[in-house]
């Protein structure tokens, strides 16, 4: 009898460490990856905007400068005008809604819409933007089981980073590689914008939309948000540093404390 309730028992110890999908937590299928991604990806959010966009100032669509675009938007008019939706991701990174992303996925946006992990939608401000590092604060009225991830405190060539963002509206997709590089700088036309300097090169898999979302270490810790891809080359991307980011947010954090911070946007120069 005894020996039929230690098997119960082991039985049920065996249950309680199975994993919901059938995965013992001892597999080797429970790898390091899989373990911060069950823990963080949820802290990465899909942003959704929308704007308005002057067609005289994009020849292309002059054929189609008619009565284009929605009149309840700023109580423009819509003559030559027409309504713009794109899609980025961001990261929640305090727990009373304040979410990073990059500047030029919220910039001269009319709505923000954020989709948190559990299919919930919130409209969301701008608080701070700071142009020069490509990186922006919206904030949110945060549900009471909003969990931020914590920045690094520094990154190493060859670790291994996890991706997750939006890509092409795909929630929460994630993708995996390595630190190929820090301090990069990308030279446009010859010049240097300040924005595309610094940064981490990676070889993780990112497309239109991962733009703002998280790149985190091995501890699940922000190493970086997701910026840009080299088109035409093999797994050449970029990411904005954690140390970017915690300038930003302490400049952020500064200027709101400030008695003149009665602003709407913080605008943040860069460092």
């Amino acid at each position: 009898m005894m020996r039929l309730k230690h098997l119960l028992a082991l039985t049920l110890i065996a249950a309680v460490i199975t994993c919901a999908n059938g995965v013992s937590a001892e597999s080797a299928r429970i790898t390091p990856i899989v373990k911060v991604v069950r823990e963080w990806s949820g802290a990465v959010v899909n942003i959704s905007t929308e704007r308005v966009i002057l067609l005289r100032t994009h020849p292309f669509w002059g054929q189609f400068g008619g009565m284009i675009g929605d009149p309840s938007v700023q109580n423009m008019q819509t003559v030559g005008t027409m309504q713009a939706k794109s899609i980025g991701s961001g990261v929640v990174i305090s727990k009373d809604g304040l979410i990073l992303t990059n500047a030029h996925v919220v910039q001269m946006a009319n709505k923000i819409f954020v989709t948190l992990s559990d299919g919930k939608q919130a409209e969301a401000v701008i608080m701070a933007v700071s142009p020069e590092n490509d990186l922006a604060l919206i904030k949110i009225s945060p549900p009471e089981n909003i969990k931020p991830v914590r920045i690094a405190e520094d990154a190493m060539i060859g670790e291994t980073v996890i991706a997750v963002g939006n890509p092409l509206g795909l929630e929460n997709s994630v993708s995996v590689g390595v630190i190929s590089g820090l301090d990069r700088n990308i030279i446009v036309n010859n010049q240097v914008n300040p924005a595309l300097t610094g940064l981490i090169q990676t070889d993780t898999s990112i497309n239109q939309g991962s733009s703002g979302g998280a790149l985190l270490n091995l501890d699940g810790e922000l190493v970086g948000i997701n910026l840009a891809v080299i088109q035409g080359a093999n797994s050449i991307t970029f990411a904005i540093p954690y140390t970017k980011i915690k300038n930003v947010l302490k400049q952020y954090r500064e200027a709101k404390e400030a008695p003149a911070s009665a602003v709407n946007v913080v605008k943040i120069p860069v460092q």
